[in-house]
This record gives structure tokens, C-alpha cells and sequence, in this order.
């Protein structure tokens, strides 16, 4: 039987096009046992203010020593989630589907702390995916077996132990680190996601449209538009040459 996995580290209030490439997959993988990467989208990302865009971070504490995203804990002592939750709902006060939100920042911003930067992440994108009725079943690597491989080969055994026929693939893997010919060698067809960000109207318009910002922002404006305008923009998903 075919079925599509993708696969994606799970990240903070992620952009539109991670919870598109979830929607088109038949299996959801999170790389939750991924190495955190100070610097990287892992724990932070983009809303728009009336300054323009704007940055939330989950700081993460410094142990000065490289850890998976299962065991990277998060700094409380900086208050961050009273000042992320203010400034969302201050960004996005004439929003006409910021109610929408509201489970999911009950969720992410109570007096609570959680265990892991994986814990508070996966929580994030299950909610919004719940929020956008995206319904693919997920899974997290960390469940699976082991790992025994890394980069792209690690990919490919988790396709192989999911019993994926084709792997779906970010765009931005394109250039920077799949090694499209493990997958050849496994058997399993390789295509990639084309991912189009939607046009729609935002707040804060003196700003102009901005791309990639939280799928919070997509929620916050369009509400129960939001997924179909992520079908809408949809390419067809390209299987690579061989």
C-alpha cells in the first residue's frame, strides 16, 4: 500500500509550511530527538506587529554542551511566556479569528512549565494542526527505535520503519543536505513539498504583505479560511529525477 511520511523537527510556533507539508503527508514524523541548534527555528519565529515583524524566542538554557531538542530545557527565569502571550494578543487585538487562538495560548502560556523545548514545541503544532482540522496521524522519533544513522540516512530508516513508498521532502533540503540517491537505494520515491505561501490580508498593512510569519498570523486572519487557503496555493507536490 503507497503511504507519503514526512518527516520535520518540530519548532515554535511554526511557519505555514510546515503544517502544509504535514497536511499532505499519509504520516507525520517529528524529529523530536533532532540536536537543538541555538541560532536555528527550533525555538523561535515570526509574528507581525504594528513595528513589522517580530521575533518569540523560548530561550533555551545554556549548558554549553550540544543536546537533542528531548532534553533541551527552557529558561523560566525570564518571564518569557506572560511577555510572548501580551504581545501576540496585542499584535493581533482586530484580528477577526484571533479567538480561535485561544486554546492553543491557554495551552502554551500558563502558569506551567514544561519538561523539554520538544515537549512545548510538539504541543504548539499538534494545536495548531487541531485548530486547522489537519488530521494526519503523527508520531514522534524518539518512540521509535534508535537511531543508528544520521542526516539522511537517518531519514531513510525512519521511512523504511514506517514503511513509507514515498518521502516527502521540505524545499530546503534541496541544497543543503539530502543525499537524494540513499533514498534511490532504498526504493522509496522522493518528492518534493513546493511549498507557495498564501496571499492574505494581514494586519497592520502599512508594513505590506509578509511571508513566512507564525501560522498564528494565517489563524489570527483568515480563521476557518486558513487551510484552504494553503490547498489553494499548493503545487503539485515534484518527484526528483533519477
Amino acid at each position: 500500500m503507497a503511504l507519503t511520511v514526512a518527516i520535520h523537527q518540530p519548532h515554535y510556533l511554526p511557519y505555514p509550511g510546515l503544517l502544509d507539508k504535514l497536511d499532505q503527508a499519509d504520516l507525520f514524523i517529528w524529529l523530536d530527538d533532532a540536536a537543538f541548534t541555538r541560532g536555528g527555528w527550533q525555538n523561535r519565529n515570526w509574528i507581525k506587529t504594528h513595528h513589522g515583524r517580530h521575533l518569540l524566542t523560548a530561550p533555551v538554557v545554556h549548558t554549553g554542551r550540544q543536546e537533542r531538542l528531548t532534553a533541551a530545557r527552557l529558561d523560566y527565569t525570564l518571564g518569557w511566556q506572560n511577555k510572548h502571550r501580551a504581545t501576540i494578543e496585542q499584535a493581533y487585538a482586530r484580528a477577526p479569528h484571533l479567538n480561535l487562538c485561544d486554546d492553543l495560548l491557554n495551552l502554551l502560556y500558563a502558569p506551567r512549565t514544561w519538561p523539554t523545548l520538544a515537549d512545548l514545541n510538539l504541543a504548539c503544532s499538534t494545536e495548531l494542526a487541531r485548530i486547522l482540522d489537519v488530521r494526519t496521524p503523527a508520531i514522534r522519533s524518539s518512540r521509535l527505535r534508535p537511531a543508528r544513522a544520521a542526516k539522511t540516512a537517518r531519514l531513510v530508516e525512519l521511512c523504511r520503519e514506517a514503511g513509507a513508498t514515498t518521502y516527502l521532502a521540505g524545499d530546503g533540503s534541496r541544497t543543503r543536505y539530502l543525499d537524494t540517491t540513499l533514498f534511490e537505494q532504498a526504493g522509496i520515491t522522493l518528492q518534493w513539498q513546493n511549498y507557495q505561501p498564501p496571499a492574505y490580508p494581514q494586519q497592520h498593512p502599512k508594513h505590506g504583505l509578509l511571508d513566512n510569519l507564525s501560522a498564528l498570523d494565517l489563524i489570527a486572519n483568515l480563521g476557518p479560511d486558513a487551510l484552504p487557503a494553503l490547498r489553494t496555493r499548493r503545487a503539485p507536490a515534484s518527484a526528483v529525477a533519477a
